[in-house]
């Protein structure tokens, strides 16, 4: 389980997976100022009041609320730029410890948008259920109240897994295939995926973690297929 993880991380000094990085942190960066000066300069120019000892202050407040919403948001926009190039990561990963490998399956756009909506819609679904459900119960039960941390570890988790095991799966596979395998290897692959939740809350590490987590993905997939053809 760890191997593939350390294997991961220390392939991060690859110029393909540096490349990634740098890109996907430069293109954040354009996004995060081009909102702060967005919602500044919307503030800035219109009058709520229209009394300037009130519009000023709001216009400060507004812009400083946006800088820090938006260093908040920076790892998700990071993140969310990256798994647009997850593909040169798992191909960097293949260079390196797979050079034997074929050049993986060409993944149809309609496929990844269904796949991404698919993993979109249960996100949210499963987190509005914990929400609605569950989180009053836990406050109202004071004594479950530490419990909260490890439910949204575990959903997490397994949503983790299943995108970033099937995103390596579906390189070789047809997508059937690769949730049959899923299936088969959902313990593991569930504590992979948690394993990935936790390092994803930790501040500037989850700016890294969907590249590592694709990567580590990909050696988690070959070595679960290399035990199934060995077994």
């Amino acid at each position: 389980m760890f191997s593939g993880f350390f294997k991961a991380v220390g392939q991060l000094g690859d110029p393909r997976i540096r490349g990634v990085v740098i890109r996907a942190v430069l293109f954040s960066i354009v996004i995060f100022v081009a909102l702060v000066g967005a919602v500044s300069w919307t503030l800035s120019g219109n009058e709520i009041f229209g009394i300037a000892w009130l519009d000023k202050p709001i216009a400060f407040l507004g812009g400083s609320a946006a800088f820090i919403i938006g260093l908040f948001l920076f790892p998700a926009i990071t993140g969310l730029i990256i798994s647009f190039m997850l593909e040169e990561v798992a191909s960097a990963v293949e260079a390196r410890h797979y050079p034997d490998l074929p050049p993986g399956r060409a993944e149809p756009v309609a496929e990844m948008v269904t796949n991404a909506a698919r993993f979109a819609v249960i996100t949210i679904v499963l987190n509005l259920l914990v929400f609605v459900f569950l989180v009053p119960i836990l406050f109202i039960t004071i004594v479950l109240i530490p419990l909260i941390p490890f439910v949204f570890c575990a959903l997490n988790g397994y949503l983790l897994g299943c995108e970033y095991f099937e995103f390596a799966a579906i390189r070789r596979l047809q997508p059937a295939a690769g949730r049959a395998m899923r299936k088969q290897y959902r313990t593991r692959i569930f504590l992979c995926g948690i394993l990935i939740a936790v390092l994803m809350t930790v501040p500037l590490v989850n700016w890294l973690m969907p590249v590592i987590a694709a990567a580590y993905m990909v050696h988690v997939f070959e070595d679960l297929r290399k035990a199934g053809e060995n077994g």
